[in-house]
């Protein structure tokens, strides 16, 4: 609780706490903490372990309450005593109404302390509203490891003190090098993560890794001397998962030790996961391997994209609250963008700014942004998440996450703006607030609904020659002989490379050895025995037709240039002397004189392209960029689009499998076959785009294609309709 000075000192309703008789319980415990450098008091209800801030100033008015005066009485007295100090009236109601929320105030009795109970019952109905509306995040405590971390004490800090660290930091770092040496085989089995057969083992892992994860947050919480008051089951999105009560630990003077029990977690899921993958890597498959690997898995992703995210309100949020010294850094950062809309949009003179200094506005203006932002993208994907499971149960999410997300925070506004509150302040009333929500709305719809903003597709695609040819080797043999280098420039006919094959050589003179002795006895035939004529011709014409094959393959061992173009084989050099079979690739014959890029057009995108643009016209109708040199845009003269739909890619780095981003179906081996139709576009550049710039065939790059100016209203809507047409058939 802040004492602000800017407050109004006087409150409407401070005659209904007037004559309340209240003070601290007696069990509340007491500690001074700094944070920022500023003196704070934490008070702490060691009965039922809720804690609560508040300033040394609040705090002396607070310990300066006692039943045997009125709130009145002694609020006046203070006024009397400490002029400079004395908090308004309207702080006072709602520091006492929090404390009753935090069950931390004593009632000698209730006479006319409505206020108290109304704010207090409020908190509670809006916490009962969140546990409703949260029903995929519920906890249910089970039991309380106190006493059993008690009796482990000596265990508790072994396991957190200096030695394990040691420990923890080796096996980290070999459980990394063994995920790091065996990349490529942890790549091939985590196809499999999501199979049916493999799902228990998942969620087998994932229970014993939360376990060990709450229990690593109970032992730092007891090292220091926090009570661990409960354990239980939290249901996240229907999945039982283990949790602890570790709140004891916002008592801790240390911001360090405060930020160790958050980040308990953490460390020990990776110390879970480098321990899963060294058992992974040394052993074979089976269950140990099998569960091993999901903890591996489970241990790493975990910690890292979800507990160790700050935007999220897990681990990662909380250590970050510690060490920045923000207590409650989520909620401050929210109610700091709700002061400037209270106190910009709606006129509320009065609004009190939750930031004390410059620095904390700024941490929680900064925070407050992108964990909305994240939250969106979070929410967005549990939605798609649970619609894939049951569209039934994402109706019902989804209606659940309108009404939290924009309904309550409109009946909210709606409150507010029919309350009395907004009477006060400089002469400006509702109207003032009501006109502040209108302009503020107006301007929104107008900008997300009517305004037509610039817009261009981003499509992936290849730069490619006109005429391109692959040269393949025709016969099997030895790379004896190349006579071009890569990059040499090559006329039709011009010799490349030549193999040797003596299994070929002695088939030859074999089969010209044959002829010769089948044409001898053929002619002794002719004057001996006619009878054996005819087979004797069969046989030499057998022999002839043979040798002509054998011919030609010892023609295709000289490989040479079907085309005119440069020679692009860069790796080639290195197989001389090795044995080549026939059809492997050996290099590739481009025409570099004209050059396209070829690009991507998913089917989502199609209809506006095909809405207004014709594939003859001519023009500069886009630009694209090659990975090689993204600072530089080269002009479109011509854009084509071919109208019939593609399955198969024109390059692999197109797709997933060659670091691309259009998805590829993972049975195929060339990487090129699409999941989804595409169609395709090309895009000739202009002779003056590619002057001095690095071109080659093969290089990835991006077409940017601009087209009709549209709201964003009406894009996103146009979007949601393709997802749900492309995803759930709808």
């Amino acid at each position: 609780m802040v004492v602000s000075a800017a407050a109004p000192l006087l409150s409407d309703s401070w005659y209904q706490v007037a004559d309340a008789r209240v003070s601290l319980l007696g069990t509340v415990r007491v500690q001074q903490q700094r944070y920022r450098g500023r003196p704070w008091v934490m008070l702490e209800d060691e009965y039922s372990h809720r804690f609560f801030r508040v300033t040394p100033a609040a705090y002396k008015f607070l310990r300066s309450l006692t039943p045997d005066l009125t709130v009145d009485q002694n609020w006046r007295a203070w006024a009397t005593s400490e002029p400079d100090d004395v908090p308004g009236q309207d702080e006072v109601v709602r520091l006492l109404s929090q404390l009753h929320v935090a069950s931390l105030l004593y009632f000698r009795e209730q006479p006319r302390s409505e206020a108290i109970f109304q704010r207090a019952q409020t908190q509670r109905s809006r916490e009962l509203l969140g546990k409703w509306l949260s029903f995929l995040f519920v906890r249910i405590p089970l039991v309380s490891p106190n006493r059993w971390l008690d009796r482990i004490h000596t265990l508790v800090r072994l396991m957190t003190g200096r030695a394990a660290a040691a420990v923890w930091l080796a096996v980290v770092l070999l459980g990394a090098a063994a995920a790091i040496e065996h990349s490529g085989a942890l790549a091939q089995a985590g196809q499999g993560l999501l199979s049916l057969s493999n799902l228990p083992w998942l969620y087998a892992a994932l229970t014993l890794v939360k376990v060990l994860h709450e229990l690593a947050h109970a032992f730092v919480c007891k090292r220091y001397g926090g009570q661990v008051p409960s354990f239980g089951l939290m249901l996240l999105v229907f999945a039982p998962l283990p949790y602890v009560d570790a709140s004891a630990s916002w008592a801790l003077r240390s911001k360090w030790q405060r930020a160790y029990v958050g980040a308990a977690g953490m460390l020990a899921e990776l110390f879970m996961a480098a321990v899963g993958a060294l058992v992974w890597a040394n052993t074979g498959e089976g269950l140990v391997n099998s569960l091993a690997f999901n903890v591996m898995v489970v241990g790493s992703v975990s910690s890292l994209l979800i507990n160790g995210n700050p935007q999220l309100r897990f681990d990662a949020c909380y250590i970050l609250s510690d060490i920045a010294e923000l207590p409650n850094l989520y909620q401050k950062a929210q109610a700091q963008w709700l002061h400037y809309g209270n106190r910009w949009l709606l006129g509320a003179t009065d609004s009190v700014e939750p930031a004390a200094d410059t620095g904390e506005r700024a941490w929680f203006i900064g925070y407050g942004a992108l964990a909305f932002l994240y939250r969106l993208l979070v929410t967005a994907t549990i939605l798609l998440f649970v619609a894939d499971q049951s569209i039934a149960l994402g109706v019902v999410l989804l209606i659940t996450t309108a009404i939290v997300m924009l309904g309550m925070p409109l009946l909210k506004l709606w409150r507010h703006l029919t309350s009395a509150a907004l009477r006060r302040g400089r002469g400006q009333g509702r109207s003032r607030a009501v006109a502040g929500v209108v302009l503020t709305a107006s301007a929104l719809y107008g900008v997300l609904v009517l305004l037509p903003l610039p817009y261009a597709l981003r499509l992936p695609g290849v730069l490619e020659a006109h005429r391109s040819e692959q040269v393949w080797a025709r016969s099997a043999g030895t790379l004896a002989e190349l006579a071009v280098e890569h990059g040499q420039q090559l006329r039709s006919g011009d010799l490349i490379a030549r193999l040797e094959n003596a299994d070929l050589q002695h088939a030859l003179q074999a089969t010209r050895l044959q002829l010769v002795e089948t044409q001898a006895i053929h002619r002794h035939a002719l004057l001996r025995a006619p009878s054996e004529v005819a087979p004797l011709q069969s046989r030499i014409d057998a022999l002839h037709n043979r040798l002509r094959e054998l011919g030609v393959l010892n023609d295709q061992l000289s490989v040479r240039a079907s085309q005119d173009g440069e020679w692009v084989a860069p790796a080639l050099h290195e197989r001389r002397g090795t044995w080549v079979e026939r059809g492997l690739p050996l290099g590739e014959l481009i025409d570099r004189s004209r050059l396209r890029f070829s690009a991507v057009l998913p089917q989502s995108q199609a209809a506006e392209l095909f809405a207004q643009r014709d594939e003859q016209q001519p023009g500069a109708q886009g630009q694209f960029r090659l990975g090689s040199d993204r600072a530089t845009s080269i002009n479109v003269a011509r854009l084509r689009l071919v109208p019939f739909q593609r399955q198969r890619l024109v390059s692999p780095v197109l797709g997933f499998s060659g670091g691309g981003e259009v998805a590829v179906r993972a049975d195929d081996s060339s990487g090129t076959l699409a999941s989804e139709p595409f169609f395709e576009i090309h895009a000739e550049p202009t002779d003056a785009a590619l002057q001095g710039i690095v071109a080659y065939h093969g290089l990835s790059g991006v077409l940017r294609v601009p087209v009709a100016p549209r709201p964003l209203y009406a894009r996103a809507r146009a979007t949601m309709q393709q997802l749900l047409q492309q995803r759930y058939s709808l």
